[in-house]
């Protein structure tokens, strides 16, 4: 039987954090357009910028920096 260990676990992880991000960007993004009246088009920028700290927590949190990874990989 193979073990696949924490890179497994990582893996799962990730796909599942990425499937709940998407459910949470599309709840975001709705929120965003009610509000496009009054922010115009920095909706858009506050979109980019939620995206891009949640890049940052996929690399921090769930360790996706290329160091963490090739130590997993060993």
């Amino acid at each position: 039987m193979h073990k696949c260990g924490r890179s497994c676990s990582n893996s799962t992880d990730i796909s599942f954090a990425a499937k709940l991000w998407q459910v949470f960007r599309a709840v975001i993004s709705g929120a965003l357009d009610e509000l496009k009246s009054v922010l115009g088009d920095m909706t858009e920028v506050v979109l980019e910028t939620i995206d891009a700290h949640i890049q940052c927590l996929f690399v921090q949190v769930l360790q996706l920096d290329p160091k963490t990874l090739r130590l997993e990989a060993l």
